[in-house]
């Protein structure tokens, strides 16, 4: 198990790492949750990077 804290249970009561349950889709969800200009500006920026992808070819 490593270094992962043992934080939950799953649905047969064993404890199981907060790294399981919580993959990169669940903490970008929730991060874009908790702060709607976060997925905005993470759009922005894409958009500003490709738009500059664009200019230099």
């Amino acid at each position: 198990m490593g270094d992962k804290p043992i934080s939950f249970k799953d649905e047969t009561g064993q404890f199981i790492s907060a790294a399981d349950v919580w993959n990169a889709e669940k903490l970008e969800e929730l991060f874009n949750k908790l702060n709607p200009n976060r997925k905005l500006r993470l759009e922005r920026e894409a958009l500003a990077k490709e738009a500059e992808a664009v200019t230099k070819e």
